[in-house]
């Protein structure tokens, strides 16, 4: 016999019926499209996946990408109760951000920037969480899946800025405490001695690493935005100027010490302290204005978490994970048919005469640019009354990964004794036209020269690495011309760069357009 109500009474709530809880339903099916999606991925881009690992095994400036994942895995427990109570709901949105990103990883394969591969290969992975879970799950743990990016080994280009910031820090430091100092590019002379800032005093390996810490930090300890974007600011810009002030200890002790200290071994050690205690120094300056820690955040109730599990189908999840794989396995294939379809180029090519300009052996032989894949090297030098030039030409019957006319593996530099002290972008005038050029400063002893070139790629010539990486791709993907090459002018200086400048505009003024130096390919 049960109780009834009273008249006018209200019903005394009803316990809810037996049903399965979101995470006995929806999740298993989740994880199961996770674990199957990300096989696919790791599958078909395996080598991008590869050179992740590979990258953070031999480069010290990336080693921390070690602990990434592990570190973002920790964040997304971290929200396992939220995730629990949530419910998963493959979403279309997760399919269109994969193709971008498979698109993207297509355009870094064929143009061989493993870097453009690599970011394009972890927003694949993210997509795979949007397809299989929805935009209402992933944004739960959106900053940890965020935080993947610093898996990618990003930054080596901020090597030179650093390493000219770091070289004009220690010079101003030097002048201010009265110590007579001169500076050649990244060399530094003083009356005692010289120093080098090599790309390991650059910092950006220290700068990497506080950057991924503070975007940590500042998540975990503070819910205000601009709490957040100072830290991180701090982040960036304490590193730098802290190198800058390791630099000039290390000039000063070794200055002082007759460099009997700061040299060596010692070195390494002064810098791995001074940079540790800074370290600690920007953690101890960002939690003096940390937030209290969050409050709980509500869930849904547990009828309205039935009712949205009982609106999804399990096998949706998996299907969305397939759909993500058909989309990499897509990418993959397309790039292998480019690949296969590209012909190479004629090997052999004839670089043509200058007028007014007669052949002679280079000016230094110790000076030999380094483009270990080119298919073909010339170097030779011109003559032309007093003034010299050399000329230097590195052919490349076709592009591919590792053997590109872009390569952080090549070098105009050449190596022992030759070093660079500068580099930069000029411009000629040819003709009533501007026409640009980078070029690249290098000293060995009292010796000094600029090597100044450009780039030849799908019969155009460029300025501009990434411009070059452009027409890279637009040859591969519309059957263009598939030789490439480097073609630079070197001539040298007494004590002014400048003074190269006559003789270089001289010879390039017989030689324009430069690229005629380049045999038309040949059937």
């Amino acid at each position: 016999m049960s109780a009834q109500p009273l008249p006018g009474e209200p019903a005394p709530p009803q316990a809810e019926g037996p049903g399965p809880a979101p995470s006995h339903t929806s999740w298993p099916w989740a994880i199961a499209a996770l674990a199957l999606g990300s096989l696919a991925l790791f599958a078909f881009y395996w080598e991008t996946a590869w050179s992740l690992v590979s990258t953070w095994w031999g480069s010290a400036n990336f080693s921390h990408g070690f602990l990434i994942a592990p570190i973002a895995g920790y964040l997304i427990w971290q929200q396992r109760a939220r995730l629990a109570e949530s419910c998963p709901r493959p979403s279309m949105l997760g399919l269109g951000a994969a193709a971008l990103g498979a698109l993207a990883w297509l355009v870094g394969e064929t143009a061989g920037v493993i870097l453009v591969q690599q970011a394009a290969f972890v927003f694949v992975l993210q997509s795979l969480f949007l397809a299989a879970l929805g935009p209402r799950v992933t944004r739960l743990i959106a900053f940890p899946l965020l935080y993947l990016y610093f898996c990618v080994p990003f930054g080596t280009f901020l090597i030179a800025p650093l390493q000219d910031l770091t070289a004009d820090f220690v010079v101003h430091f030097l002048q201010i405490v009265g110590i007579p100092v001169y500076l050649d590019g990244i060399f530094i002379y003083i009356p005692s001695g010289s120093f080098e800032v090599a790309e390991a005093c650059a910092g950006v390996r220290f700068l990497i690493a506080s950057v991924a810490l503070g975007v940590i930090f500042a998540h975990e300890f503070y819910r205000q935005t601009w709490r957040r974007l100072l830290f991180v600011a701090l982040s960036i810009v304490v590193p730098i100027v802290a190198n800058g002030f390791r630099a000039t200890g290390l000039v000063f002790l070794a200055h002082y010490s007759n460099y009997e200290i700061a040299v060596g071994a010692d070195h390494l050690t002064y810098g791995f302290v001074f940079l540790s205690m800074v370290l600690l120094c920007l953690l101890g300056i960002g939690y003096t204005f940390r937030e209290p820690p969050r409050a709980p955040q509500p869930v849904p109730a547990p009828a309205s978490r039935q009712a949205a599990a009982a609106a999804v189908a399990p096998q949706s999840h998996p299907a969305a994970a397939v759909g993500v794989a058909l989309i990499a396995a897509a990418s993959w294939a397309y790039a292998n048919h480019i690949e296969a379809r590209s012909p190479a180029g004629p090997v052999v090519f004839e670089p043509h005469a200058i007028e007014g300009w007669q052949s002679a052996d280079p000016m230094h032989a110790d000076w030999k640019p380094n483009f270990p894949s080119a298919s073909r090297e010339y170097l030779v030098g011109f003559q032309d009354g007093e003034a010299q030039v050399d000329l230097y030409v590195a052919f490349f019957a076709q592009q591919y990964q590792g053997a590109e006319v872009v390569n952080w593996a090549n070098s105009l530099t050449g190596g022992e004794p030759w070093q660079r002290a500068g580099r930069g972008t000029d411009e000629v005038t040819l003709g009533g036209e501007r026409i640009a050029f980078r070029y690249e400063r290098i000293i060995a002893g009292t010796r000094g020269r600029v090597v100044r070139y450009w780039y030849w790629v799908d019969g155009e010539l460029t300025a501009s690495p990434y411009v070059a990486k452009l027409f890279e791709v637009r040859a591969k993907l519309l059957g263009g011309e598939q030789a490439a090459a480097v073609i630079a002018v070197a001539a040298d200086y007494a004590d002014n760069p400048r003074a190269s400048q006559p003789h270089f505009e001289r010879f390039l003024a017989e030689a324009w357009p430069i690229k005629q130096i380049l045999a038309q390919p040949r059937g």
